[in-house]
């Protein structure tokens, strides 16, 4: 998509804007802001490595190569648009859309994150091991189902929604394990991919683990 955009749309200005459609929800009443703000700051200052690059002019799923040179030197060289973020929770970022694209799997995975860590925070050790074995339950469910439907086929677009790296990362290996690759087709997380050695077949976001890992450091 990023690629796409950088091709076709590069200088199309744009608005993202964080949108809570859970009513009844004041999340800067939950999430520490001044977290928040660490994190979104934080997101400003990475670039990726010549090792990520050297992966990525490699990644070839399709017969040629997914990701051209030009685009791999403005990713390179990306500097993303600064944020807007107000005390009752309006963030916003605004710029070319080639650059401010980005910010929705970053915002969103920050602010994911932010608020399960807050959550698990007020509950005991034992309640949260509870929360994960229920989890580990109903992915054993959903796994089973998707057995049951051998012509069933997906990737993984969890980024944006997860509870966590860890959670996320146990997730897609388990998928991994459990599925054929005739039904779990990939992960849209690179890192994750390259982590599990396994190769992406699905349309794959360019994301590092720089990008990935920093939403989950204090």
């Amino acid at each position: 998509m990023g690629q796409v955009v950088f091709k076709e749309f590069r200088d199309v200005p744009v608005k993202y804007a964080f949108k809570l459609r859970t009513q009844g929800i004041d999340l800067s009443k939950i999430i520490d802001m001044a977290r928040l703000r660490r994190e979104l700051d934080h997101v400003m200052q990475l670039h990726p490595d010549n090792s990520e690059l050297h992966y990525l002019r490699g990644t070839n799923e399709y017969g040629e190569r997914m990701f051209t040179e030009d685009y791999l030197e403005h990713w390179k060289n990306l500097v993303l648009p600064k944020y807007s973020l107000s005390d009752d929770f309006v963030l916003e970022f605004s710029g070319p859309w080639s650059t401010t694209i980005y910010w929705e799997t970053f915002a969103l995975s920050i602010i994911s994150e932010l608020l399960h860590e807050a959550l698990l925070e007020k509950m005991s050790p034992f309640e949260r091991e509870v929360v994960y074995a229920q989890g580990r339950i109903r992915l054993s469910k959903k796994i089973a189902k998707i057995r049951s439907e051998p012509g069933l086929t997906f990737s993984d677009f969890a980024t944006r929604r997860r509870d966590s790296r860890a959670w996320h990362e146990y997730v897609v290996k388990t998928l991994i394990e459990e599925l054929p690759k005739t039904q779990f087709l990939g992960t849209s997380n690179v890192w994750l991919a390259t982590r599990c050695i396994w190769v992406c077949q699905a349309s794959c976001m360019v994301a590092t683990k720089r990008f990935v890992t920093h939403i989950t450091k204090s």
